[in-house]
């Protein structure tokens, strides 16, 4: 019963821990491979995103090309 309990805890951590690290990835600007525009996006869309290094693969808000979105550096806020 106490492995059931430690591995909730533990799927519990490992989840928040996600969530932290796709809001910090939301506050970089990303550049479209496409139409070379730049844009943020918001956190929810990068905790699924399936990524390679810098590359992203979410959708661009201006030309819509879904494929690989490059990370060019943190906003300025």
């Amino acid at each position: 019963m106490e492995w059931i309990v430690v591995t909730i805890i533990v799927i519990i951590v490992v989840s928040i821990a996600c969530v932290l690290w796709a809001m910090q990835l939301s506050k970089h600007t990303y550049q479209c491979k496409s139409c070379s525009k730049e844009f943020t996006t918001n956190w929810k869309r990068l905790l699924f995103a399936i990524h390679s290094d810098d590359c992203y693969e979410i959708k661009c808000p201006f030309c819509n090309q879904k494929g690989c979105i490059l990370k060019s550096g943190e906003k300025n806020t």
